[in-house]
């Protein structure tokens, strides 16, 4: 019989032959081992699956392949699509918590507690001498989390009840700050709450449910990108939650019931290979583009119905103003009203061809406050948010 630690082991071996040019450091691979994931589910369900499972003492060893599998577990939501807490995949915790650079003695506050787990590993990685403010906005999930430390007697990690997006202005100022949900703005309580040259490990959401990890350092009053990687992360609630973000039905468009009769043309148009299955994967880059650099840009779905067992995603460009709707659907470049959509899509697709097909983490990113002024340069593109601006540069 397998034991957790020989399950941890093969956790690190595996992020070691995922990413042989960036191993996880002995520092995290220590506090891992020290921490194990095990110890901080009591019940989950795997994504997909609609069945809960109960951890217990006895029941642990049928459990553990779930719990040491290189994926996240799901803590509440009984749906896919609207996920409340998870606990995220093993491998891709301890490379965010590489990023930032956790050192003995530091303050970090955490948005988002879920399990405490991540909140156990940082507790570990500063030491007794250091602080771990953890806030988490379920307050089920809160005091199951902080009766798990208490249980575990981790004495310098803090589970709180409570809006993360404010921040925890009692434990500031803070070394390290990392939301484990992703946020589409940056609230304004942390431009006060991080020291200067502190690192802040956010997840940034665009529309249509583009997710980017940024890890920004504090330069100034305003926050400077310092690495970055693609990722998938449930978004925050709480009054700094943005409504919208996620795809919408074509039904929910003002006059589609006409529209839809106005179908102006229907070209083959391929990414880089054919069908459904991968199609979302394939349009990551031009996806992340235009979310950025064009507002008329919207992503879709279709609901699931007998026929079609999965939810069908597709994204394009919407004229209101025009009565023009572009859409780009499997391997077709679709036109309905006129093709005024369909001229404004294709010369962005040429403008990020020409950019070298950039990805989300090809981008930098500063973030500054919503009040300050800031002007872009060539290559350089402007969103402003409600209490930060963020300024995308591509370098050239």
């Amino acid at each position: 019989m397998e034991t957790p630690e020989q399950y941890q082991r093969q956790i690190l071996e595996q992020s070691g032959r995922r990413h042989p040019h960036a191993p996880i450091s002995p520092a995290t691979e220590r506090a891992f081992l020290a921490r194990p994931r095990h110890l901080f589910v009591r019940r989950y369900r795997v994504p997909g699956k609609a069945e809960w499972h109960q951890v217990t003492a006895e029941n642990l060893a049928q459990h553990l392949p779930a719990l040491y599998a290189d994926h996240p577990l799901v803590l509440a939501g009984e749906e896919d699509d609207h996920l409340l807490s998870t606990i995220s995949q093993p491998s891709f915790v301890l490379r965010m918590l590489d990023l930032l650079q956790l050192q003995p003695g530091q303050t970090v506050f955490e948005l988002g507690a879920g399990s405490g787990w991540n909140a156990a590993l940082m507790g570990q990685l500063v030491g007794p001498a250091g602080r771990v403010y953890s806030l988490e906005f379920l307050p089920e999930i809160a005091r199951t989390a902080a009766e798990t430390l208490q249980t575990l007697g981790i004495a310098n990690v803090s589970i709180i009840t409570g809006d993360g997006g404010d921040g925890w202005a009692a434990g500031a100022p803070y070394d390290r700050a990392i939301f484990t949900a992703g946020t589409y703005d940056l609230p304004r309580a942390f431009y006060d709450q991080l020291k200067e040259g502190g690192l802040l490990l956010a997840v940034i959401k665009l529309e249509g449910g583009g997710d980017c990890l940024f890890l920004l350092r504090k330069t100034e009053h305003h926050f400077e990108s310092a690495d970055s990687m693609l990722c998938a992360f449930v978004q925050l609630q709480g009054k700094h939650q943005m409504p919208g973000l996620e795809p919408a039905t074509l039904e929910s468009l003002p006059g589609w019931a006409e529209l839809q009769k106005q179908e102006v043309s229907r070209t083959r148009f391929w990414w880089g290979g054919r069908g459904p299955e991968s199609f979302v994967w394939r349009t990551q880059g031009i996806r992340f583009f235009l979310a950025i650099t064009e507002p008329c840009f919207r992503a879709f779905k279709a609901e699931k119905t007998a026929g079609r067992p999965h939810e069908d995603y597709f994204f394009g460009l919407w004229d209101q103003d025009r009565q023009s709707l572009a859409l780009v659907r499997d391997d077709y470049l679709i036109s309905h009203g006129n093709a005024s959509a369909r001229e404004q899509l294709l010369a962005r697709v040429r403008q990020w061809t020409h950019l070298g097909m950039p990805g989300a983490a090809s981008f930098r990113l500063q973030v500054h406050p919503h009040d300050d002024p800031v002007a872009a340069r060539e290559n350089q593109w402007i969103v402003k948010r409600r209490d930060s601006t963020f300024l995308w540069s591509l370098e050239r």
